[in-house]
């Protein structure tokens, strides 16, 4: 009797504190999904576009493949492959974080991809778009250099207006909803981490 006593003793001595608070670690996973998963869908459709705009390329008539033309598509397309790869990389840094870890070192993975994600913007967006239109410069103009002035001008407007417009607004709203979606799956398990402390 003495020994099932110890046992008891034992047996709540060892006892870990459960966690009081609910977290929600299906939010955890549906927003990592969704990040991934919105990272995979971005890089499909850039593969596609480059692969597109160098079929598009294939079919056109010996008066429009000139040097400039061709190479400014082929240059388009290297960037959208490019870009597709960045994203796909960051695709597979998302899936490489293991759930199975202590929260505090899921956190801290969390975190560090958070990191690298706000200094790869910081360079990535600028040289993409940059790039981006300084091909489209080339082939638009190359294009329309046998067409009326302001006919050339409206094409650099309307492709400008709209590259300004992807660049300040859709581009900075879907900055904020990945934010967002890391935000709530910081907050998340910074107090499934106080929880356990």
């Amino acid at each position: 009797m003495e020994e099932f006593k110890d046992l008891e003793n034992l047996w709540k001595q060892a006892e870990t504190k459960v966690p009081t608070q609910n977290t929600n670690i299906s939010k955890i996973k549906n927003n990592r999904m969704k990040l991934k998963n919105t990272n995979i869908r971005g890089a499909i459709m850039l593969i596609v576009t480059g692969i597109f705009i160098l079929g598009l390329m294939t079919t056109f008539d010996a008066k429009i493949k000139t040097t400039p033309i061709i190479s400014s598509m082929v240059i388009i397309s290297a960037i959208c492959f490019l870009q597709a790869i960045l994203m796909l990389y960051n695709a597979k840094k998302i899936a490489d974080i293991d759930e199975s870890k202590t929260p505090s070192f899921h956190l801290q993975q969390w975190q560090n991809f958070r990191t690298f994600q706000k200094n790869q913007r910081h360079w990535n967006m600028p040289i993409y778009y940059i790039l981006l239109s300084s091909a489209l410069a080339v082939y638009l103009f190359e294009l329309l250099k046998n067409v009326d002035l302001w006919k050339m001008i409206l094409a650099f407007v309307i492709t400008y207006s709209w590259m300004l417009f992807a660049y300040f607004y859709l581009g900075k709203k879907e900055i904020k909803k990945q934010d967002a979606k890391l935000d709530g799956i910081i907050s998340e398990l910074n107090n499934l981490e106080s929880q356990f402390q």
